[in-house]
């Protein structure tokens, strides 16, 4: 694989992380009182929108960092 394909591969990776990491640092801060849950924010049905972006940023980087 080309090394710039392979930069291109590795970025793609730490978009994917950086998109999880808001969501999954939001579910245990949720827990804390002064700060809403995301029930609260985005409803039951709603859940699946953080979900969605959850899955979406670790199949990103499961795209990203995965070795040829």
């Amino acid at each position: 694989m080309r090394p710039a394909s392979r930069r291109a591969l590795r970025t793609l990776g730490v978009i994917g992380v950086l998109a999880t990491v808001p969501v999954l640092a939001w579910l245990p801060l949720g827990m804390l009182e002064s700060v809403p849950s995301m029930i609260d924010v985005f409803g039951v049905a709603g859940l699946r929108i953080p979900a969605s972006v959850t899955v979406g940023g670790l199949l990103l980087a499961a795209i990203g960092f995965f070795e040829w």
